[in-house]
Formats: C-alpha cells, structure tokens, sequence
C-alpha cells in the first residue's frame, strides 16, 4: 500500500506545481520566511508576555493549527476542479486511476501520506527551528518546544483528519449526514451548558501540551487513524464524471441580463450558465466568504474568551471585505480557458469588463448578507448603511485596480514582485486610512462620516478612471493560459 517510489514522485509533482504557481526556489524560501518569523517572535516574546498571557498564546496558536488542518483537508474538496480550470488537460497522479491500472483508493492513501509529510515538514517544522534559534537569545525551554511541536502537529492532523472525513461522507451520502451530524452536536452543547471558553480550551492537543500525558497523545493519534481508515474505506474505487443534462437557458439568460447591461449580456450570460453548471459557484462563494467568516470568528475568539477589546467595529469589517474581494475576481478571471476566445469578435478590456460585471453583482450578493449577519451580532446595525457605502466604494476600487493591474491573469500576475508592489501601493493605503476611520467614528461619528464619504468619492473617480484606461493597458494582448 505505502509505495516509496510513487510517494516521491507526488512530491515532485507538488514540487512542479508550486514552482508553476510560484517559482522554483518557493519550497525553501516559505520555510525560510517562516523560521524568520518565528525567529522574530520568538525574540519579541518577553514583551508579547507582558501584554497577554502565554497560556492566551498557546490557546490561539493551537486553535489556528486546528483551522489550518480543516483548511488543507477542505482544499481536497475542490481542488481536482482548480487545477482542471488552471492546467486545462493536464491530469495529475492522483487521477492516475482513470487509465492506468492502479486502485484509486491507494493513490488517496498514498496523496493524504504525502499531504501530511509536507506541511508537517514544511510548515510546523520551521515554525519551531525559529522559536529555537531565538531559544539562544531569549529564555525559551528546548523541552517546551519539543511538545509544543508534538501538540502543534496533532492539532494539524485533528484538522487534516476531521475535514477529509467529512469530505469523503459528504461524496458518498451526501451533506445531510453531516448536516445532521453538526446539529446534534450544537444542540447537545448548548444543552449540557459549555461555554465557548470552555469548549476552547479543552482542546484535546492543547490539553496534552499541558498535560504532557502520553496516554492522551496515544489517543488523538488513534482517533487521526481512525478517522484516515473510515475516509479511506469511504473513498469511491472507480470515481467517474457525473453526467449532467440541463434545459437551454443561454437565451433566457441573456434576455434576464440585456436589459441591465445589453452590450456585455452575451458573455455575461455564458459566464453565468458557466458558474452554475459546472458546480464552480460552490468555490467561488466560498473563497470569498470563509476569509470573512474565518476573519470574524478570530476576533470574536480575541474578545471574547482571551478578553482583548480590539475595538473592531461593522465599519472595519466592511472595509475588510473590500480587500477579500480580491480573491472573487482571481477565481472568475480563471473561471474558463479563454484561449479559444482569440478566434471570436472579442476584446480583452471586453471580457474584462464581463468579468467585472460579475464581481461586482457577486460581491453584493454575499456581502450584504455577510455585514447584516456581523452587523445584528454586534449590535451595530445603525452603522449598517454607512458601512454597506464602505463595503461597495472600496469593492468597486480594489476590483478595478485588479482588473486594471492584472486583466485576466490575476492568480499569476499578483506574483509579479513589480505588480505585487503597485497593487499594494494602490491598496494599502486605502486599507488603512479606513481602518483608521472606523476607529475613530466612536471618538467622533460626524467628522469620521464626513471623512468616509469623502473617501469613497475619491474611491470611484479613481476607479472611473482606471476602468477608462482598460482599454490602453489590454486591447492588444492575446487571451492565453498565464
């Protein structure tokens, strides 16, 4: 079952993947940064010690492992449909089983293997290599530091386990189980009166780190492995494409759309039969919405079981969006293979626009709910109109930088260091003059109104002229795979 040579070659293949994505040197320079800053910190922590308790720290810090887990676990979910939309033909080893004869639920074995060694390796591992180069320079316990590094990682695969669980019950019965599975366990919560500090800090591996109880560790490690063995039992041997049929609905779509937007309706109306078809509206939302979600659930655990106010008001997160709405555009821009639209009436600021289009009706859609959710549970729903003007005016300014830097290959461009550089230029400073202002409207409400408004004027002519610039940046370039 445990194939050394098609292990290695899944790691070459993660290897060729993150180098077409990044650059052939990413593999060292991630870990690199990584032990950098964890060097940092570690040299910063006597001061960080002064402003919350270390027990504060490990609590977070195994939590956010815990999440990080759940993430690459939730990745597998919709990962085969990003790399079909970025790499078009090319398949990889994990679909090997369509055409060669090897058993599909093995290659999941051996991909889940692979995927624990590299973040294992890659990421936790060089988190502590820092902590310990700053264990020269400040007083940390190279003991400590071995078991945290044994909490972190079964905080890692409690995640990875868990999520990859659920993802293989949700493929074969179903969310409904899961549904279920979640609501009894909420209710049961509630009931039984745990609180969410408690539920916190029961956390098992953060129990073991302070308990250090080898018969505890033994017993995460068999639920990861029980975990593991139902996915893998559950995992489908012959995966094959469902087959779909779907009434006509392009002209329907178009007459919907012609009336808002007529000379941009027939590509918008493909885009959208694209989206709901293939199923890619499911990522595409979530993308965007779990940052959001994720954002506010971090500073929730902030202030209300570590009790740090950090005076984040409906306004912070409204400008927040704005900046996350980056990912929304980078998946519609990477929605299809625009190659073949060289051999169509079709400009590039065309299609651009088109996809902006849908950004931007996209971003309202999951938006608004979003900041009437945020709104109603922090009691700020008077700020909502204020903040939905936040929301729209640096939504609309931060997809036209996008589109205006990046076009349609945003996913690649964004790495570009000289366009990364005039993104930020473009970005940051918006992003912080709004943060600044949501803080400063309690002090005062009239001058920070006053100065948003300001702002947000400024925000739309400045994305008016970039939208007008579209066609000089891109009216001769080819569509392409970038």
């Amino acid at each position: 079952m445990l194939d050394a040579k098609i292990l290695t070659l899944m790691f070459r293949e993660e290897f060729r993947l993150q180098a077409s994505f990044f650059n052939r040197s990413y593999f060292l320079t991630s870990s690199v940064v990584l032990i950098l800053f964890t060097f940092i910190m570690g040299l910063s922590l006597p001061m960080l010690r002064r402003a919350v308790e270390m027990n504060d720290m490990l609590l977070a810090v195994h939590w956010i492992m815990l999440f990080y887990g759940l993430g690459v676990g939730g990745f597998a979910l919709f990962g085969d449909r990003i790399l079909e939309r970025r790499f078009g033909s090319i398949s990889l080893l994990l679909g090997s089983g369509y055409t060669l004869p090897i058993r599909h639920r093995r290659l999941f074995f051996l991909f889940y293997i692979k995927d624990v060694l590299y973040y294992i390796l890659l990421t936790i591992l060089p988190m502590i290599v820092g902590l310990a180069l700053a264990s020269v320079f400040v007083s940390i316990s190279l003991t400590s530091l071995l078991f945290i590094f044994i909490s972190l990682t079964i905080s890692f695969l409690l995640g990875i386990s868990t999520s990859v669980l659920l993802f293989t019950i949700s493929v074969r019965w179903g969310t409904l189980p899961i549904l279920i599975i979640s609501a009894a366990g909420g209710t049961y919560m509630v009931t039984a009166g745990f609180t969410a500090s408690s539920i916190s800090r029961a956390l098992p591996s953060l129990v073991f780190y302070h308990t250090r109880s080898p018969i505890l560790m033994m017993g995460i490690l068999a639920t990861v492995i029980l975990f593991a063995a139902i996915s893998f039992i559950l995992v489908k041997e012959a995966p094959s494409p469902h087959q779909r049929s779907s009434p006509e609905m392009y002209r329907k779509t178009v007459r919907m759309v012609i009336t808002l937007v007529s000379g941009y309706a027939p590509v918008l109306a493909k885009d959208i039969i694209d989206l709901l078809r293939s199923g890619m509206i499911f990522p595409v939302v979530f993308t965007f919405l779990m940052p959001l979600v994720f954002l506010y659930a971090v500073t929730w655990f902030i202030e209300s079981v570590i009790l740090i106010d950090l005076g984040f008001s409906l306004l912070f997160y409204a400008g927040m969006v704005g900046f996350f709405c980056t990912l929304l555009y980078s998946w519609l821009s990477n929605i299809d293979i625009s190659e073949c639209y060289n051999s169509l009436p079709l400009s590039m600021p065309h299609v651009i626009r088109t996809k902006l289009i849908l950004f931007f009706t996209l971003t309202v859609i999951v938006a608004v709910p979003y900041l009437i959710v945020v709104g109603y549970l922090k009691h700020e729903l008077d700020l909502l109109v204020l903040g939905l003007f936040i929301m729209l005016t640096v939504s609309v300014y931060i997809g036209s930088v996008v589109a205006y830097l990046t076009g349609l290959f945003t996913n690649s461009y964004l790495l570009d260091a000289r366009i990364l550089v005039q993104f930020s230029l473009a970005v940051v400073p918006i992003l912080v003059i709004q943060t600044l202002l949501s803080f400063y409207y309690p002090i005062d409400s009239t001058v920070a109104a006053f100065c948003i408004a300001g702002l947000g004027i400024l925000l739309l002519a400045g994305s008016m002229r970039l939208l007008h610039q579209l066609d000089k940046r891109w009216i001769n370039t080819m569509f392409r795979i970038a």
